[in-house]
């Protein structure tokens, strides 16, 4: 579990944002942590590092946008929390 703070008004922009491409900031947070693992970096993650002739620190944060655009399906991306916490009983043989 990844717990964040940030700005109310932040998380309302960035869910819209999310929503739109059809994804959950759950969905969004492990797409980044995947791209993580891959790099084996977080540089791509400081653009005020990048400066214009910076064209590696570009390429790699243009594979993290893009990545972003892939949406994972999980069988519980349709079902409440209620849900979810019902179908994980009855895996677990508690319902």
């Amino acid at each position: 579990m990844v717990t964040a703070r940030m700005a109310a008004e932040k998380k309302r922009r960035g869910a819209s944002v999310l929503t739109r491409d059809g994804l959950s900031a759950s969905q969004a947070i492990n797409l980044m942590y995947d791209r993580l693992i891959d790099e084996g970096e977080a540089d791509f993650l400081f653009s005020s590092d990048a400066r214009p002739g910076d064209d590696a620190k570009w390429a790699a944060a243009a594979r993290f946008v893009d990545a972003l655009t892939s949406k994972r399906s999980s069988r519980f991306d349709d079902m409440t929390k209620a849900e979810v916490r019902r179908e994980r009983l009855r895996a677990k043989g508690l319902m």
